[in-house]
């Protein structure tokens, strides 16, 4: 073997932990994120096209929908990065799971208490997912978080509009959340077909 040969790590899993290492390990559930951005536009459709099913159903689809998110991401957690990133998936997962308990066991809650609960999960899953966003430096995934935070403000501080007006803007926020999932699902799924493409932040 010549001295100019040298060792090229391969990103698979047994890999140094790196960004691209990291990639391909989410690249391997790229329909879990599709599936999450088809069932985000279904409730978020659902919300805009058919309000007058009753108040009790539409809180009902949004816990539902909260817990088909959250355990995707334990989904992802658990199939996916062994190294510390995959500490906010955990994160992410557990916060949306907590929401949704909420929402489906303590029906007792006051209308104010239930817009505070659903923006204090939007912010803090799109924290969550900035800063999975920063660590793969990917776009989309930035634009994910960014939506999840911005929308959880707005409820927090305008929250006296009151449920109908949860079910439209968390309903807006589904539409956008899910073409978002779709696209870095769908970006994911080029590079877990090809696995010497670019990182999921370029290209």
């Amino acid at each position: 073997m010549s001295g100019t040969d040298t060792a090229t790590p391969s990103p698979i899993p047994g890999a140094p932990p790196g960004r691209f290492p990291l990639i391909r390990l989410m690249a391997r559930g790229w329909w879990v994120f599709v599936l999450r951005g088809v069932v985000a536009i279904l409730f978020g459709l659902l919300a805009f096209l058919a309000p007058g099913m009753g108040l009790a159903f539409m809180l009902g689809m949004l816990a539902a929908w909260m817990a088909i998110d959250g355990v995707s991401t334990l989904y992802q957690a658990v199939k996916g990065p062994p190294e510390r990133h995959g500490f906010w998936f955990w994160l992410d997962g557990i916060a949306s799971l907590a929401a949704a308990a909420a929402i489906l066991f303590l029906p007792g809650l006051s209308a104010m208490m239930l817009v505070f609960i659903t923006g204090i999960w939007s912010i803090m899953i799109g924290a969550f997912r900035l800063v999975l966003a920063f660590r793969l430096k990917s776009v989309l995934m930035g634009l994910f978080g960014a939506v999840s935070v911005f929308f959880g403000f707005w409820l927090l501080v305008n929250p006296g509009p009151g449920l109908l007006a949860l079910i439209w803007i968390v309903g807006i926020e589904a539409v956008v959340a899910g073409i978002l999932l779709i696209s870095l699902g769908w970006r994911l799924r080029r590079v877990h077909n090809d696995p010497h493409g670019p990182a999921l932040g370029q290209g």
